[in-house]
């Protein structure tokens, strides 16, 4: 990982949990550091992570950003427009 990264996600966990591993959005299944949903769970590690160890939802996030977005920069400045990620 870029350490030039590092603002950028720190920001969207800011943002998402206010860096609480154990938040949780009552409104959907959104959970832990960086909100994964159900769906979002199953298909960055599902079972096989342990998604109450922040380390491990870390990395799940940072993949997950990865994949999505590119970058950290990028994830931001789409969750600038649309309020998530």
């Amino acid at each position: 990982m870029s350490q030039e990264w590092l603002d950028p996600l720190l920001e969207l966990v800011g943002r998402e949990s206010s860096y609480n591993p154990n938040a949780d959005n009552p409104k959907s299944s959104a959970a832990g550091l960086f909100q994964f949903l159900d769906g979002t769970r199953k298909n960055y590690g599902g079972n096989k992570v342990d998604w109450s160890d922040p380390y491990q939802q870390t990395l799940a996030g940072i993949q997950y950003v990865t994949d999505r977005y590119g970058n950290p920069t990028k994830a931001l400045q789409f969750w600038d427009k649309n309020k998530w990620y």
